[in-house]
């Protein structure tokens, strides 16, 4: 009998103990050090940022200002520590408080509540911005609210927060944290701040790169922009003027480990070099990729059906090179999910799924009905005004799914309480752990190649680095 060890890992708000091959690998984030005087460091990246004149250059008196920030599914702590100082300086500088305007960068996710904005920019400035409305949610579906700047030559559209643009100083602070594949967060204007023609001109379909079009896409010896440089560079060629950048770079409970301020173009190369160092986690090729999932992340509870596919489709793609699931392989996603979708946190989330299911679409063959959904003035109502999800938002989930699902050979929701959802999209519910396991010994036999993430979406996400 192979020998075998027992790990915990995330089951919704508890923890299950799965029994594993004893060689596989277990990978956690473990947090860097972190800086011990933050204020200091971020002082420090204002004054000598990257790039970009200091701050207190480009602040002058009279000044109108727009600062945006990265929504509440990134950490709080950044935006608690860093706003603060920020303002402070344009207040020195002799802007007036009346004319500073804070825009929730929640690109087409949900609008955030008043009390979860207080929650994430903390009472200090909620409390002095927000009773005046200088504390606001972007809106990628308010056409009066957003200016239209063109089409990059990659056929990206390039449409902004029009109040965010025609300031006369734009701030954003943002968060790097690691995104599928080789890229991060950070530098989010063109998406945070973008409308939803925009967004989906990169997160549509046929726009979503898979790992081969990534491998063509690495030509040697030229370096290719992302979308984000391309859109960025357009923008600023378009306005005149570059965002002033204040990323964090962050551990657990969002404590900073580092922060760089500046230019887009110069603070990605650093940050991203020292983001790598953080979060990148070497490991084998996996037959079996063992995934925990928690109560809620990403977007809401993983009671939700879309919301737990997610999390079980969607780390395979944070491979920065080889791929950490083999061709053919099996994931087995731990949850006691639902299956249920709130209808008005998530509006056109079951609509979706059931199209996908009853009439047999391929996930590709979904973006025909985008334009239709987008138009439903009953999910645009709920979005503006109920803090619902826009129209298009489970479409590009659905389309994050694909490559995973192409790729594995099974992809098993074990423990899901409801399994007839899961059925529908494709995925395979079983009762437990061990059922699943009886499915990996059949096809790999007792001791395959395994891989478990115990904690991938409990703690700061992290890479498979595959060599």
């Amino acid at each position: 009998m192979a020998k075998k060890k027992i790990v915990k890992i995330d089951f919704g708000s508890q923890k299950a103990s799965v029994s594993v091959p004893v060689n596989s690998s277990i990978i956690e984030f473990k947090d860097p050090a972190f800086l011990k005087n933050p204020k200091h460091h971020i002082l420090n990246a204002l004054h000598s940022p990257i790039g970009s004149a200091p701050l207190t250059d480009r602040i002058k008196p009279g000044m109108r200002v727009s600062i945006g920030f990265d929504d509440i599914t990134r950490p709080a702590l950044p935006a608690q520590i860093i706003l603060p100082i920020v303002i402070n300086q344009l207040l020195k500088g002799g802007v007036k408080e009346r004319d500073i305007l804070l825009i929730n960068a929640c690109s087409n996710h949900r609008k955030n509540t008043p009390t979860e904005l207080a929650h994430h920019l903390g009472r200090e400035v909620y409390d002095r911005f927000g009773p005046l409305g200088q504390v606001i949610n972007h809106d990628c579906s308010d056409a009066k609210g957003l200016k239209y700047f063109g089409v990059t030559d990659n056929g990206r559209i390039v449409e902004i927060n029009r109040q965010f643009v025609e300031a006369d100083l734009m701030i954003y602070q943002g968060n790097v944290s690691p995104q599928p594949f080789k890229t991060y967060t950070g530098t989010g204007v063109v998406v945070g701040l973008a409308s939803t023609k925009s967004i989906a001109s990169h997160h549509s379909f046929h726009t979503i790169p898979t790992p081969d079009k990534k491998k063509l896409s690495n030509v040697p010896g030229r370096k290719k922009r992302s979308v984000k440089e391309e859109m960025t560079d357009f923008l600023n060629k378009e306005t005149g003027k570059e965002v002033f950048y204040v990323n964090a770079i962050t551990g657990t409970k969002g404590r900073l480990a580092g922060v760089y301020a500046g230019s887009a173009s110069e603070i990605i190369e650093p940050a991203w070099g020292q983001a790598g160092k953080i979060f990148n986690k070497q490991v084998g090729q996996a037959d079996v990729l063992i995934l925990g999932l928690p109560d809620s992340y990403n977007y809401g509870s993983s009671h939700n059906t879309l919301i737990a596919a997610v999390g079980a489709c969607v780390p395979p793609r944070f491979s920065p090179n080889k791929p950490v699931l083999r061709e053919g392989g099996i994931i087995i996603a731990m949850t006691p999910s639902r299956g249920e979708i709130d209808p008005n946190r998530f509006p056109s989330y079951q609509e979706v799924c059931d199209l996908y299911a009853e009439k047999k679409f391929s996930i590709r063959e979904l973006v025909d009905h985008e334009t239709e959904f987008d138009a439903r003035k009953e999910y645009i109502h709920k979005y503006t005004h109920g803090f619902g999800y826009p129209p298009l938002h489970p479409f590009w989930l659905m389309y994050e799914l694909e490559s995973t699902m192409r790729r594995a050979s099974s992809i098993i929701m074990a423990g899901v309480e409801n399994p007839g959802p899961f059925r529908k999209l494709g995925l395979n519910p079983v009762r437990d752990f061990d059922e699943a396991w009886k499915i990996v010994e059949n096809q790999f036999g007792p001791e395959p190649s395994t891989v478990v993430a115990p904690t991938f979406f409990s703690k700061p996400k992290f890479k498979f680095l595959v060599e």
